[in-house]
């Protein structure tokens, strides 16, 4: 019995069960914001606005150092601190308002398997929370990773418009989806990467009238 399959779903599916997409997105989100800054800064050379130039520099530089500064002291393990930041950079692209609490703290670990989990749990829920709140009036999400005695707490929220009853029944089905194109896959990640973890999942949502 011979199965044939398009090798592009393959290769899609494939990234989606390894997080490499999250990776991906994340990166690509970082370099657009950065060409955006180097589109300014080429274009105040080209007027010769060199005084502007050195503020806008320096501005530009505080604020990223500030955000390296603010995440590092509270989450210990570079590549979830390296994704996270790249979320930010995702989230001013949408123009939401990312915040990631004060009181938040992730330890670093050496298991490999945890921190890809922990992107993929990560990744897929702040993705869904962009998508969420960026039609909304107020585009708002916040995160909180709570640790406390070997036990990681995630907690997302966002201003989105909520959804029905029947949708919250469904959204952790794989291949479900209110979108349209091959969608469905990132809720259902997060439920199987949460169940091999031995964690446990809880959600609210309200539709906003």
């Amino acid at each position: 019995i011979a199965t044939f399959r398009d090798m592009t779903e393959i290769r899609r599916l494939a990234e989606e069960l390894t997080g490499v997409s999250d990776y991906v997105e994340a990166l690509r989100s970082q370099a657009h914001e950065f060409m955006n800054k180097m589109h300014v800064v080429l274009g105040m050379v080209s007027m010769q606005c060199y005084d502007e130039l050195t503020a806008y520099i320096n501005r530009i530089a505080k604020e990223q150092q500030a955000e390296v500064n603010f995440i590092g002291r509270r989450v210990k393990e570079p590549v979830l601190a390296g994704f996270l930041l790249s979320k930010v950079s995702r989230a001013r692209e949408l123009g939401i308002e990312l915040s990631i609490k004060e009181d938040s703290f992730v330890p670093v670990s050496d298991e490999k398997e945890l921190i890809h989990n922990l992107v993929t749990i990560i990744g897929n829920l702040l993705d869904n929370a962009f998508e969420a709140t960026v039609e909304s009036e107020i585009k708002k999400v916040n995160i909180l990773l709570a640790y406390d005695d070997g036990e990681l707490g995630i907690e997302i929220d966002d201003t989105g418009i909520g959804m029905a009853q029947k949708t919250q029944n469904e959204i952790f089905k794989r291949g479900f989806s209110t979108k349209k194109g091959n969608r469905g896959l990132g809720l259902a990640l997060v439920r199987q990467s949460i169940d091999l973890l031995k964690g446990t999942m809880h959600f609210t949502s309200e539709m906003k009238k």
